[in-house]
């Protein structure tokens, strides 16, 4: 009996660890520990034997992290139009919580048609090579009933046009570049014009 209810215990400390270890990510970071006149390097793989294609300064913040080794020494970080590797020793999580709902400022974009959605609170400003910037106002945003936050959605009316957006934390390409993004978005978009649905990324940080 004793056993069977160790064995119970582990199991559900298990489960508990992997579902938090699931809402971890995407996340913002500031560097630590590193000497002012040093910069922390970012690599092509995660591993000192690997290349390095750049550099964090020793006071930079905002570095986004959208995932991490197994053994979470190495997270996997936003590159301008790429993506590398940097040391997890030396990084020190700023947010967001996942738990108090989608965080704001938060930015979105797609290809083909480009389009791009910066939310801010209580609503955003969509933009498109289809259509004129327009602001919305967020009437709702949460996650699906009896949910973890993995996966949030979004009311916007710009009082012509409404959009419905479902945005899940998973890893996202925008297609073009090399750049992993750590939140997909798609966007059901009514307006004047019509209906029209968009696929695209977002990053917690410019």
């Amino acid at each position: 009996m004793i056993r069977s209810l160790l064995a119970l215990s582990m199991l559900l400390w298990g489960v508990a660890a992997a579902a938090q270890e699931t809402h971890e990510y995407p996340a913002l970071y500031r560097v630590t520990g590193v000497a002012a006149t040093d910069v922390l390097n970012i690599r092509s793989g995660p591993g000192v034997g690997h290349q390095i294609i750049g550099t964090f300064a020793p006071t930079q913040t905002g570095v986004e992290v959208v995932g991490t080794t197994q053994d979470q020494r190495w997270g996997r970080v936003i590159l301008g139009e790429t993506s590398g590797w940097a040391s997890m020793r030396f990084l020190a999580r700023t947010g967001p919580d996942w738990s108090a709902g989608l965080p704001a400022p938060l930015y979105c974009s797609g290809t083909e048609p480009f389009w791009s959605y910066e939310r801010l609170p209580g609503g955003g400003n969509f933009d498109s090579v289809t259509a004129a910037p327009e602001p919305f106002a967020e009437t709702w945003s949460g996650p699906p009933s009896g949910r973890g936050p993995q996966t949030f959605g979004l009311v916007l009316d710009s009082g012509t046009t409404t959009m419905s957006a479902i945005i899940a934390r998973d890893i996202c390409s925008d297609g073009m570049s090399d750049r992993d993004y750590g939140l997909s978005a798609h966007f059901l978009r009514r307006g004047p014009q019509g209906v029209e649905l968009l696929q695209g990324c977002c990053t917690l940080s410019r």
